[in-house]
């Protein structure tokens, strides 16, 4: 049996912090790379590197199950099963920012570099996310978790937009980037220490001979299988939708030009170019937190309605993204058209990944209690294996169709039908899956599931 604690209200605060500090570590390199890029190489970048780049950086998000498997097995009496692992992955990852402080070329070698730099920081932001995760699901109640995941999937999101926008304006604009990255190590040092203050479960020990078999045991379930495809093949869609969308306004609004694979300024300089992507990003931050905080407010009451409405929705809505670009050629209507787009785009996505995290999180509860962390971290690692794997892809579906196509309004429009078909294969995946898994017991021996989507 799995004791439970009492979970104290300041603990969600400690959540917050955390996650708002990830947001910097995961919404600099996402806002303020490709600008500051440009800066240093002339106004312009390859947006193919970029994207490879990207794809790097995000790969320690997708390998959090190494992470999860060991925390699972081993941590200190002393200190906790979770603690260590949070603290000591962080401050890893803080240093890798002060050397790229210390130190980062200004040619094209900067790709390389910044691959390095990218990939170490993300690194120790997502092993010590990993276990915090499982010390979010060692304490939180069911009844709370979907709050709880709400709300700290607003603070990452407001925490790439404070870091992102709001410093990489003031940095970028000063010439003073390096500083804010020893500013980003430094609350990442305090972010993965302040959990120290969270009372854990009881330390126990596990026999690795039967730790081995349970973790061999999840890869042999074909039910496990079908949520980890559902979430890779869900999470393919979001950023590099994002990334293209923000081209897309931009080119419209004659503020960049993309000649095959280079992205070129044409009116202002790096600094403008962060301030548009970062409007874009307010707003798609806004439809995140009210499709966040929605979700979480829906999923605590039905699980299963919530995420299906979210894919049924986000579908459609990227395949006629691209209608109003083509109809209108006013500066201003394309401009609220983009700006109102980045809010649905952000309430989709978001709606989409509370649901969705929610339930991977009372899978692992349910089925793997004492491999929560294991069992979650490997859900966390499809995702973002898919985010990664996503970005890949459109890079190299751009390189391909950019030598083919001149328009970039029709190599819009396929990556949107890709992306599309990527969600509905995630789509009939989680439909396959036993709601008997995640969902509330009740809805489950009543009636009231039966006529949605029977």
């Amino acid at each position: 049996m799995v004791e439970e604690i009492t979970y104290k209200k300041y603990y969600s605060y400690l959540f917050a912090f955390f996650y708002l500090v990830q947001g910097f570590v995961q919404g600099i390199p996402f806002l303020v790379f490709p600008p500051y890029l440009a800066k240093i190489l002339g106004n312009k970048y390859d947006i193919a590197q970029w994207l490879i780049v990207a794809s790097i950086g995000s790969f320690p998000w997708a390998i959090k199950l190494i992470i999860g498997i060991a925390n699972d097995k081993w941590g200190s009496k002393r200190l906790g099963r979770r603690f260590p692992w949070i603290a000591g992955f962080g401050i890893f990852g803080a240093i890798w920012w002060f050397i790229m402080a210390v130190y980062l070329p200004t040619d094209e070698t900067i790709y390389v570099y910044f691959a390095i730099y990218y990939f170490m920081t993300a690194l120790g932001m997502a092993f010590a996310d990993t276990a915090l995760d499982g010390l979010i699901l060692d304490v939180t109640p069911k009844s709370k978790l979907a709050k709880v995941q709400g709300f700290t999937w607003t603070c990452l999101l407001l925490g790439m937009g404070a870091g992102g926008i709001i410093l990489g304006l003031i940095f970028l604009s000063l010439d003073a980037i390096p500083t804010l990255f020893i500013l980003t190590g430094v609350l990442m040092i305090i972010a993965c220490v302040s959990p120290k203050l969270i009372k854990e479960l009881p330390y126990y020990s596990i026999k690795a001979k039967k730790f081995g078999r349970d973790v061999l045991k999840i890869f042999a379930k074909r039910k496990n299988w079908k949520v980890f495809l559902y979430v890779f093949f869900g999470a393919m869609t979001g950023l590099i939708i994002l990334r293209f969308f923000n081209y897309l306004i931009l080119i419209s609004l004659g503020v960049i030009s993309v000649d095959n694979t280079i992205l070129s300024i044409k009116s202002g300089n790096a600094v403008d170019l962060l301030g548009w992507d970062s409007t874009f990003y307010v707003l798609n931050g806004i439809g995140t937190i009210i499709g966040s905080m929605t979700a979480g407010k829906y999923s605590d009451k039905n699980r299963r309605k919530s995420i299906l409405l979210a894919y049924i929705i986000y579908m459609p809505f990227l395949i006629i993204s691209i209608i109003p670009f083509v109809l209108m050629g006013d500066f201003a209507l394309v401009l609220i058209y983009g700006l109102i787009g980045q809010v649905i785009f952000g309430a989709i996505q978001g709606a989409l990944v509370v649901a969705s995290q929610t339930i991977n999180g009372d899978i692992a509860r349910k089925e793997y209690p004492h491999l929560k962390t294991t069992y979650y971290a490997l859900i966390i690692s499809f995702w973002n294996g898919g985010q990664s794997f996503g970005q890949l892809t459109g890079g190299l579906l751009f390189s391909v169709l950019a030598v083919i196509l001149f328009d970039f309004y029709v190599l819009y429009f396929i990556l949107t039908v890709f992306c599309a078909v990527m969600l509905l294969i995630s789509f009939v995946l989680f439909r396959s899956i036993n709601p008997e898994l995640y969902e509330f017991e009740h809805l489950i021996e009543g009636e009231e599931d039966k006529a949605y989507f029977a």
